[in-house]
């Protein structure tokens, strides 16, 4: 395995042939970062210069700002949405009546939304025929 010696003021320090590497491999990383930073900023200007400005005022549109985050790696900017919702389908049960039909329904049907909140407010069976 092969070492560099770097002698400093502090004394002699001994390093393998893989740790140098692996600083060269991170120096390599925090220059891909600086600039990543830099071209950010540029962006951000940019971004302001090309605003249309009227006594040191403009207008900036939310999808705007969402492009310009999206330009710089950043999160955007989300809206909080509510809606009404029908969902139809069908079921099948064996059972002895209508009446327990409806009841294994009502008590055993969920509906999962994994990507926000959701309320149930009305479990209805609407139309419920004999399937012989």
């Amino acid at each position: 395995m092969n070492t560099i010696q770097v002698t400093t003021t502090d004394g002699t320090v001994n390093y393998t042939e893989s740790e140098v590497l692996r600083f060269i491999e991170r120096v390599q990383e925090l220059d891909a970062y600086k600039q990543n930073a830099i071209d950010n900023r540029h962006k951000v200007r940019d971004f302001f210069s090309e605003c249309e400005w009227s006594d040191g005022e403009t207008t900036i549109t939310k999808s705007d700002v969402n492009e310009l985050l999206g330009a710089i790696g950043a999160n955007r900017l989300t809206t909080k949405y509510t809606a009404n919702y029908t969902i139809t389908g069908t079921f099948s049960v064996e059972c002895e009546d209508e009446d327990d039909a409806e009841t294994i329904f009502t008590d055993n049907v969920s509906v999962d939304f994994y990507d926000g909140e959701i309320d149930v407010d009305l479990i209805e069976v609407l139309d419920m025929q004999v399937d012989e």
